[in-house]
């Protein structure tokens, strides 16, 4: 059986929302933001589970994974991040990486206590102009943080 993934990302940087690459995984702008600056951090090992991955390699990505999204928070100043690594519709390691901020949800939880409807409201999904903002920014702010 094939990942649906990993079929993805053999064109990855052909995705409009395609941020960059690093040595790991795939930095994605999420298609809809109703959370501001919400980013997916693609692994590019198939693995359902982090313990999957060859140690060296899986201390790499989470140490990615934090670096993309302490450029999320640097740059939409978030009061909390949330870091999300579920899989289970699709088994293959990828973070949801969203900023969140006080009264974003009519209750403190998960953003999944949101109907779909909400959490992918198309009036949420940058236009062109704005999607290519949001990607320059991130970008910008994780090759800062990789200079370091």
């Amino acid at each position: 059986m094939s990942c649906k993934m990993c079929e993805k990302q053999k064109n990855i940087k052909d995705d409009p929302y395609f941020i960059m690459e690093l040595e790991t995984g795939y930095v994605i702008l999420g298609w809809f933001q109703r959370f501001k600056g919400y980013t997916v951090f693609n692994c590019k090992e198939h693995g359902p589970e982090l313990h999957n991955l060859e140690h060296s390699f899986k201390i790499k990505h989470l140490e990615e994974m934090s670096i993309v999204a302490e450029a999320v928070s640097n740059i939409f100043k978030p009061d909390k991040m949330n870091y999300e690594l579920l899989g289970n519709g699709c088994p293959h390691i990828h973070w949801h990486l969203y900023p969140r901020v006080k009264g974003d949800t009519p209750i403190v939880s998960s953003v999944y206590q949101l109907s779909n409807e909400e959490l992918f409201d198309e009036s949420t999904r940058p236009n062109e102009e704005q999607r290519e903002e949001l990607k320059e920014k991130i970008k910008n702010e994780i090759v800062l943080l990789l200079s370091r």
